[in-house]
């Protein structure tokens, strides 16, 4: 007989956590989207852009200017600046707060319908300042809007499209940062009074809305929820070179294609003024009618190829290529304006800019969604890789200042946009993952 306890014939096992029920929300998608989803997409994006690129292109220098005709640089400068800190700070924070937020609205709409409220009062704003501090608090709540918008409006891609589809939601997205200048030109010409103009395009955002309230935005679990620390923050912006190359490589693509682009085009309504002489060149017209000229057709140009680049870069399951290409020919661009500073090359390089915006501008943003760290952090993710396009536009100012006033001038500044742009493009090739 054996003194050895007896052994139950079912031990107790120690309990096990229950794995968290799948998130529909982290899930890589694999249902394309319909038209209607692309449309009200391609609505929203129009609702975002348009607002932001007339008031920081058309609207601002001519407020600066005719606040203080004599430093307009400078001023410029200092509100450019203003706004590209704020996308900096609030960017990478909003993301990393969208990807975390959890409830029945899910984790993008809640973003951009109270962005989009921010944004309709910050333009109403704008539109009454009559001083330069006046207009840079402006710009920076205008850029800060658009950051707590995009940390809802721009995961949605890697959210909700299939890889394979992103080219050509893309590009229709895209097309409204394309054509967004010339069509807010227009309506904004409609208007003599800052505050009627900066009224029309307050009216924009409840686009984004009708985005909002229609996207099906699966909740995110409590279970799947990360904890939210600062510190853990601040170590979002540090991406491993080695865990995730080609998210860094594509990342400092995009940062210096940005920068070679900024020292292209931000001086462009001063280039028209103190090289071409525009208004002596054209008596009767103002340099606001000949820049919207310039980006009349350079958005024409551009919106020619967005689409059709995404489409191309579906079909043939290639992205590289066409970033390279597309940034290389945006390089091409400036050298007409360095070797031959007149009114036929400024439409010659808009015309050979637009043409390589629009290709690379759709296909590199589909290139960047395939080569995301990790699905829980897509909206975080997606603003750093949007910030390498506003980032630069802080050392445009300071880098145009030098190099406008000791080094050259107007033609050493597109020579140096081109080599920027050319060593950009190059880098897309140092992406592995991704054909």
């Amino acid at each position: 007989m054996s003194l050895a306890p007896e052994r139950p014939e079912h031990p107790e096992q120690p309990e096990r956590p229950m794995p968290p029920v799948r998130s529909d929300s982290l899930a890589e998608p694999v249902h394309p989207v319909g038209r209607g989803w692309i449309t009200l997409y391609v609505l929203g994006n129009v609702g975002l852009f348009i607002p932001m690129l007339v008031p920081t292109t058309l609207l601002m220098p001519e407020q600066i200017a005719e606040i203080d005709p004599a430093g307009k640089v400078g001023s410029y400068a200092w509100v450019s600046v203003m706004g590209a800190i704020s996308g900096i700070v609030l960017a990478p924070l909003a993301g990393a707060l969208s990807d975390r937020t959890t409830g029945r609205f899910g984790r993008r709409r809640p973003w951009m319908a109270v962005g989009s409220l921010i944004y309709m009062a910050v333009l109403v704003f704008l539109g009454l300042q009559t001083t330069v501090v006046g207009v840079a608090i402006g710009s920076f709540a205008l850029s800060a809007a658009c950051m707590i918008i995009g940390a809802g409006l721009s995961p949605v891609v890697p959210d909700q499209v299939p890889a394979g589809q992103r080219g050509v939601v893309l590009g229709w997205a895209t097309a409204p940062q394309a054509g967004g200048l010339i069509a807010g030109g227009l309506l904004i010409g409609l208007v003599t009074a800052f505050s009627a103009k900066y009224l029309l395009l307050a009216a924009l955002p409840l686009l984004i809305l009708l985005f909002a309230i229609t996207l099906k935005d699966p909740p995110l679990p409590a279970g799947h929820r990360e904890p939210f620390s600062l510190r853990a923050f601040l170590e979002g912006y540090r991406i491993s070179p080695r865990e995730h190359p080609d998210f860094v490589w594509a990342m400092s693509s995009r940062f210096a294609m940005g920068l070679g682009y900024g020292l292209g085009t931000l001086y462009l309504p001063y280039f028209l003024d103190d090289v071409l002489h525009y208004e002596q060149l054209f008596p009767g017209q103002s340099i606001d009618d000949g820049l919207l000229i310039v980006i009349g057709v350079n958005c024409l140009a551009t919106v020619a190829t967005v689409v059709l680049g995404g489409w191309l870069s579906d079909k043939l399951g290639r992205r590289r290529m066409p970033v390279f290409l597309g940034g290389l020919t945006m390089a091409v661009a400036a050298i007409p304006l360095a070797l031959s500073p007149t009114w036929t090359m400024t439409l010659v390089a808009a015309v050979v800019l637009g043409l390589g915006y629009g290709v690379y501008l759709s296909v590199d943003t589909a290139l960047i969604t395939e080569v995301l760290p990790a699905s829980a952090d897509r909206s975080k993710d997606m603003a750093l890789a949007n910030l390498m396009t506003s980032l630069p536009y802080v050392l445009v100012p300071p880098i145009a200042s030098v190099v406008l006033g000791s080094l050259g001038g107007y033609r050493s500044l597109f020579l140096c946009s081109a080599g920027v742009s050319v060593l950009g493009a190059a880098m897309v090739w140092k992406v592995r993952s991704v054909r």
